[in-house]
C-alpha cells in the first residue's frame, strides 16, 4: 500500500515537469526568453501555477537538451542557439526517419499504403495549417512505426521532444515541394525500394530544417 500511495504523486510531478519544459522551450523559440537571459524560475512557476520543483526538474531536462546552462550561485541561463544546432537536429531526425522508411519498404502492406495515400490527398486538399500539421505527423509516424526498430523509435521520440510543436509546425507540409516529396516517398515504399525511401526521407527532413532555420533567423532567435 505504501508503495502505491507514493507512486501517483511522482508520476504526476514528472508529467508536470514535462509540461513546464515544453512551456520553457516555447518561450525560448518564440523569443520570450533570449540568448544568455537568466531563466526567471519564480515567474514561470507563478505563471503556470506550480511550485518551483517542477520548474527545476524541467530545467534539468532542458540542460540535457543543450537549451539552458546552470551556473553555480547565479542561476540558469538560455544557451545561444546556432544555425548548426537546428541543422544537425534535422539531419539526425532525417537519418532516423530514413532508417525507419527503409524498414517500412520491406514490411509495407497494402492497408498502410492506402492510408498513406489518403493522408497525402488530405494534406494536398486543405488550407488548415493545424490539420496539415496533424496529417503530416500521422503520415511520418505511420511510416516510422511500420519500419523502425525499437531503438530507432526511441531516438525519434527523443528528437520529437527537443523542439516545441510550434517549431515543427514551421515547415509547409502541404507546399508543392513537400507534396512532391511525400508522393515520391509513397512511390518508393510501394516499389519496396528501401534505399530510395531512406534517401527521400533524409532529403525531405533536411528541407524542413532549412525552412526552420530561415524562419528562426528572420525572427531573431538564432545567434548566427
Amino acid at each position: 500500500m505504501a508503495g502505491r500511495s507514493t507512486a501517483g504523486p511522482r508520476v504526476q510531478r514528472r508529467s508536470m515537469a514535462v509540461e513546464v519544459a515544453e512551456h520553457i522551450r516555447s518561450m525560448i523559440f518564440d523569443g520570450r526568453l533570449s540568448a544568455e537571459q537568466r531563466v526567471p524560475q519564480d515567474a514561470i512557476a507563478a505563471e503556470l501555477g506550480v511550485s518551483r520543483l517542477p520548474v527545476r526538474e524541467a530545467l534539468i531536462t532542458l540542460e540535457t537538451d543543450g537549451l539552458v546552462a546552470s551556473e553555480p550561485h547565479r542561476g540558469t541561463f538560455v544557451v545561444p542557439i546556432r544555425s548548426e544546432d537546428i541543422e544537425d537536429h534535422y539531419r539526425l531526425y532525417g537519418m532516423a526517419q530514413g532508417l525507419a522508411a527503409a524498414g517500412a519498404a520491406r514490411r509495407i502492406t497494402e492497408p498502410v499504403l492506402t492510408r498513406l495515400d489518403e493522408l497525402h490527398r488530405r494534406m494536398s486538399g486543405t488550407d488548415d495549417p493545424d490539420l496539415v500539421h496533424d496529417l503530416n505527423w500521422e503520415f511520418h509516424s505511420l511510416i516510422n512505426h511500420t519500419g523502425a526498430s525499437r531503438r530507432t523509435l526511441s531516438v525519434l521520440r527523443q528528437l520529437s521532444h527537443n523542439l516545441p510543436r510550434e517549431v515543427y509546425g514551421i515547415p509547409q507540409a502541404a507546399s508543392p515541394a513537400a507534396t512532391r516529396q511525400h508522393a515520391a516517398i509513397i512511390e518508393a515504399l510501394r516499389a519496396g525500394d528501401g534505399t530510395a525511401a531512406d534517401h527521400l526521407n533524409q532529403e525531405h527532413v533536411r528541407a524542413e530544417g532549412d525552412e526552420v532555420v530561415a524562419v528562426l533567423k528572420r525572427n531573431g532567435i538564432l545567434s548566427n
